[in-house]
């Protein structure tokens, strides 16, 4: 039994990442952005945005956040961001040039600000 348990943890332990294996804590940004996937869900809510780039280009980014009890306690819901929403996020972003970013904030439409990771 305790096998097995060793057996199952370590494919779990191998399959989660850690935040300085995809971001850099040296790199932030702002982005703006339309929405056009949720996934409120765990281990960690993710965004699925568009941002036009400094060509005018569509970029699909990939926004990831905290896990929905932390979120849910500091007030974030399911709905609280919803496909077609236009939003500006700020955090870190992926190692590489990787269209990911690690969610500090989020600043709706309407001017609410939801906060993941306070900024520095």
């Amino acid at each position: 039994m305790l096998f097995l348990s060793v057996i199952m943890m370590a494919g779990t332990l191998h399959a989660h990442h850690s935040f300085t294996a995809e971001f850099d804590v040296h790199l932030k940004a702002k982005l703006r952005g339309t929405i056009t996937e949720v996934w409120f869900k765990n281990p960690h809510v993710r965004y699925v945005f568009v941002v036009k780039n400094e060509k005018g280009r569509d970029e699909t980014w990939d926004a990831r956040g905290s896990p929905i009890v932390w979120l849910l306690r500091k007030g974030w819901t399911k709905d609280s961001i919803k496909v077609g929403d236009t939003v500006e996020m700020y955090g870190y972003l992926g190692h590489g040039g990787r269209k990911m970013l690690s969610i500090m904030t989020i600043t709706l439409q309407d001017g609410r600000v939801l906060v993941d990771k306070p900024p520095e």
